[in-house]
Order: structure tokens, then C-alpha cells, then sequence
């Protein structure tokens, strides 16, 4: 789902997806349900007491091994995880330092040596390198991981002119939600969030009758934005029945 110059091969898998604005998919409901993913790498992004958001990797033992630094909103955030999955596969991107109690640390740069997101302090510079080596591996179990996903997710990708979108697709695949274009890669996919926030009451949604005489939902934020539009459905009943799958479905979605 995440991609840019490290993750070329996945954009070039995603890019091809398309939407089918008018397809009806109401004689194959999708199921809702869904396992939660585990002993994987993971990404967990936050907001701290402070107001300000950071982000964790985890390996696939759950133990984190590389911490931001605070940002001022979720969007930047969501760019620094982007940014570790751009520089993490190349050793010359970390900088191994000692840490004042005597111990070692290091640090991922991005290539205009900003620093992206820093380790744990290490008791020995040998350990703290064998850190930057398990860096490298999840980070590239991670993308191995998102490019061989099926079941229920959220995909982003870069559409034919250059903006990004995401997709909710059910467990079985299906296309059910989509959204319209972002500027950027972080930006749609700090949209995938949104969908999270708000796309677990029905209130959110509102269901409307095309031109054709199909209908359709859309996912709105608190704010009255748009954040995701359903595929066309004959009948108002089954577009009502799609949201409420949705609402059910979107707890089990694991965001990254």
C-alpha cells in the first residue's frame, strides 16, 4: 500500500488498479469480517500528550525499533513513514552515534540528511549496527508484506495524473469505497485514517441517488469533506446494506 523510489515494484502493481465508477455490485455481497494481522512489521502511528503526532516501526516480534520525532499534524507523520520505506534499504542512510550514558544509537537519514526517525540506545556499537541490519530486513519484509496483501485493506496508489488515491477493498477484493485524488502519497493515505475515524458510524454516511437512477454513498468527515464514495448499487435498500458492511468492516482493517 506504500510506496515511492524504494518501493518502485509496488507502485508499478498498484498503479494498474482502476475504478469501476459504474460497475453494480449487488448480487455478490462481500463479507465484512476479517482477521487482525500479527507477527508482521508494523507501523503504528500516534498522537502523544503533547498534541503533536509520531510514528513507531516495529519488528515482526513487536519490539520497536526505530521512533520519530514529533509532528505537527498526522499528514507530515504519515510522510515520515513514507520516507523510512524510501531510505531504510540503504545502509548508508544510518548514522551510528554514541549516546552520552556510553551506549550507541543511530539515526535513519533521508538524502538531504534530514533525520527521519531514530533507534534505541544500544550497549554496544556492534549491537547497535546489528540494529540497523534488522532495520533494513523488516523494512524490507514490510514492503514484501504490503505488495503481497489480499483480503480486507486499504490500498493507496498514483493515478494516471500524477495525484494519489486510496481504495477500501472487502475481503473478498471488491472495490468499496474509493476516494477522490490527493496531492500526495501521504496525504491520500492520511485519508485511509479519516476513513477510520469516522467510518464506523452510520451518521457519517449518507446515501443518494445518482443521475441514472442507481444509487450510491458517500463518507463525509466531521467537517462536511468527502472522504470516500461507494460503488453504484440498483436499489436504495442495497446501497443502505454496502454502507452498513462498510461500518462493519472498517474495525477490522488494519491501516498499516
Amino acid at each position: 500500500m506504500i510506496n515511492r523510489h524504494a518501493t518502485s515494484a509496488l507502485l508499478l502493481a498498484l498503479s494498474s488498479l482502476t475504478f469501476a465508477a459504474c460497475a453494480d455490485i449487488d448480487s455478490e455481497p462481500f463479507d465484512s469480517s476479517d482477521v487482525g494481522l500479527s507477527g508482521r512489521p508494523s507501523f503504528d502511528v500516534f498522537k502523544g500528550a503533547d498534541g503533536r503526532f509520531y510514528f513507531n516501526f516495529s519488528a515482526a516480534n513487536h519490539e520497536i525499533i526505530l521512533s520519530s520525532q514529533g509532528y505537527r499534524a498526522r499528514t507530515p507523520a504519515l510522510a515520515g513513514v513514507l520516507s523510512v520505506l524510501d531510505n531504510a534499504s540503504s545502509p548508508s542512510a544510518f548514522d551510528v552515534k554514541p549516546a552520552n550514558n556510553g551506549g550507541f544509537y543511530f539515526n535513519l537519514k533521508a538524502t538531504n540528511g534530514q533525520i527521519i526517525a531514530t533507534s534505541e540506545v544500544y550497549s554496544t556499537r556492534g549491537n547497535a549496527n546489528r540494529g540497523v541490519e534488522a532495520v533494513i530486513e523488516n523494512a524490507g519484509d514490510y514492503l514484501a508484506f504490503s505488495a503481497a496483501r489480499t483480503g480486507a485493506r486499504f490500498i493507496v496508489f498514483e493515478n494516471s495524473a500524477g495525484g494519489f488515491n486510496f481504495q477500501l477493498r472487502a475481503k473478498n477484493g471488491r472495490v468499496v469505497l474509493r476516494s477522490e485524488s490527493y496531492t500526495s502519497e501521504a496525504a491520500a493515505l492520511n485519508g485511509t485514517f479519516s476513513v477510520a475515524d469516522n467510518g464506523t458510524r452510520e451518521q457519517n454516511f449518507e446515501v443518494l441517488e445518482a443521475a441514472n437512477g442507481d444509487y450510491y454513498f458517500n463518507l463525509r468527515a466531521t467537517n462536511g469533506q468527502i472522504i470516500g464514495t461507494s460503488q453504484m448499487y440498483s436499489t436504495k435498500s442495497n446501497a443502505t446494506h454496502g454502507m452498513r458492511s462498510i461500518v462493519a468492516l472498517i474495525p477490522n482493517v488494519d491501516l498499516m
